[in-house]
């Protein structure tokens, strides 16, 4: 059995552009998300809004959010 941490496959914030970071975000978002990372980033709820809508830039904001959804699953898309 290898222990090496390096064989794991999983998906790391540091590697991903802002726009990837953005995109999984906005796919597993749910309700009262945008108030929660305000409150604990110390940003507006309209500031979050627009840095995960790609308005404006905020590595902090987005690295935040990214981790926060990291472990969900996608929202299932109705057409």
């Amino acid at each position: 059995m290898s222990t090496n941490k390096q064989s794991r496959v999983g998906s790391k914030y540091r590697k991903l552009a802002a726009g990837a970071k953005r995109a999984v975000i906005v796919s597993r978002k749910r309700h009262g998300d945008v108030g929660q990372i305000a409150f604990r980033t110390g940003y507006s709820e309209s500031h979050v809004s627009n840095v995960l809508h790609g308005r404006h830039e905020n590595k902090r904001i987005l690295n935040f959010a990214y981790n926060m959804v990291r472990g969900r699953t996608g929202n299932a898309r109705v057409k």
